[in-house]
Parts: structure tokens; sequence; C-alpha cells
């Protein structure tokens, strides 16, 4: 068995550093350097030794951008995108890397079962979604199904990245922000319904498009001129659909006209 083990941590560590230089760098030049390399190496393994039933799957990699983004920004006091590495002390690395296990930690610990065996919590979030679009806005929906969409294939990165690939990383951090302040839900009740707000303020272009055309444009959002200040927006529509929708799904289902 202990050999057995050992196995597997070495197979995980493989994965953690053949992830890790595709991580979504956010445009940061400083997740090229292997400094940065070594600090999330550490993090990912010793989170994924010290909780199996979660491991390492691909893309916890990306969570753990946002925490060093903040955790770095708060010991340097200035631009990240003019920062060398090479000239940061080991014990700002030290601090940064301890704050970014235990923040991404406690995220996980609140959605363990997005990356337990086979998933489920995800499984469900896609459910879930799909849901909501279909309650709220069924033009959209009826064409997304008559075109053969499946919402499991463009909504699944949604879930497991948390967005982290759809937005600009100040979007993300911003995101995030609202979902820490949540009370317990935010990384999963209320991102699915973030989800579909998101989905919904594409409906102009997508309803124009066929099979091949949505699988592409879902593929590649047009996000990357996305300011903190947009995805406020889309928060607050979120917050008004949740507060209708959570407490009273059945009355939201008659009563909400479509977006």
């Amino acid at each position: 068995a202990a050999g057995s083990d050992g196995d597997e941590a070495v197979v995980v560590l493989r994965q953690i550093r053949v992830d890790i230089p595709r991580t979504c760098q956010g445009g940061l030049p400083m997740f090229t350097h292997p400094r940065i390399h070594r600090l999330m190496e550490r993090v990912l393994y010793i989170l994924a030794i010290r909780h199996p039933a979660i491991g390492y799957v691909q893309g916890i990699n990306d969570l753990l951008v946002p925490f060093l983004v903040v955790l770095f920004m708060a010991e340097v006091k200035k631009p990240l995108e003019d920062l060398d590495i090479d000239s940061v002390p080991d014990s700002v690395l030290s601090t940064v890397e301890a704050g970014s296990y235990w923040c991404l930690t406690k995220m996980l610990s609140d959605i363990q079962d997005h990356y337990t065996s086979g998933q489920p919590g995800i499984q469900q979030m896609v459910l879930r979604l799909k849901e909501i679009v279909q309650r709220i806005d069924r033009p959209l929906f009826a064409h997304l199904e008559e075109q053969g969409l499946d919402f499991f294939t463009f909504s699944f990165r949604w879930m497991n990245n948390l967005l982290m690939r759809e937005f600009p990383l100040p979007c993300v951090i911003r995101l995030w922000d609202t979902y820490i302040a949540e009370p317990s839900d935010g990384f999963s009740s209320f991102h699915v319904y973030v989800c579909a707000v998101f989905l919904i303020y594409w409906k102009p272009q997508l309803k124009q498009m066929d099979f091949q055309q949505l699988m592409l444009f879902m593929q590649k959002l047009p996000t990357g001129k996305f300011k903190p200040q947009d995805v406020e927006t889309l928060l607050a529509e979120a917050y008004v659909l949740k507060s209708l929708f959570h407490s009273s799904p059945k009355h939201l289902a008659t009563s909400v006209p479509c977006l």
C-alpha cells in the first residue's frame, strides 16, 4: 500500500508539472518564471497529498492564480506587470505561498464535490444552469436545443475553472470577491446564476448561429475588453435572479418574462 501511495504521488506531481506551464496566466510575465512555477508546484502538491479526496484535478492550477495575484499585490505594492521576480525576497514568496495555499484550501473545501471522482458537483451545476436558462429564456434555450448544443460541452469549463478562462484576470478577481462574500455558496450556487446571466448576455449573437458557429463562439467568447464594471453588472443581474429563483423556483417558472 505504501508503494502504491508513493507511485500515485509521483503521478500527481508529474501531472502538476505538466499543467503549471499551461496555467491561465492573466497576461502576467511572472507566471513564466521558475520561482513561481516551484511555488505553485509546492502548493498544488501539498494540497493534493493533504486532501486525498480531492487530490489534484486539471484546472485547479488555474484556480490558484487569482489568490497569488492578490497576495503578491499586497506584498510588493507595485504593478505586477513590472515585477522582477528575481528581486523578490524569499520571505515574500514564503508569505504568498502560505497565504495562497490556505485560500485555495478553503475555497476547495466549499466545492469539494467538484473535484472528487466523477465530479458530481459540476454535473449538478451544469444541470442547474440548463434548468434556469430553460425557465427564464425559453426562446434561447429552444434555439440551443434545436442546434444540438449540449450545455455540458460549453459550461463544464465555466464550472471547472470558475470562469477563469472566460474573463480577464481583473474581472475574475472582482467576481471571486463577491463569491467569497456570499455566506457559503458563492462558488457553487451563486456561480450558476452568474453563468446563466453570462450566457443570456450573448443571446443576440447566439440566436443567429448554427451548431458549428455556436461551438466556435462558445470556445472563445469575445470578453477580452471586459472591465470589472461589466462584471458588476452581471453580478447585479445574477443576484436579482437568485433572489427570485432560489426561494421559489416554481413561481419564477410561470411568472418571470423572458429576458
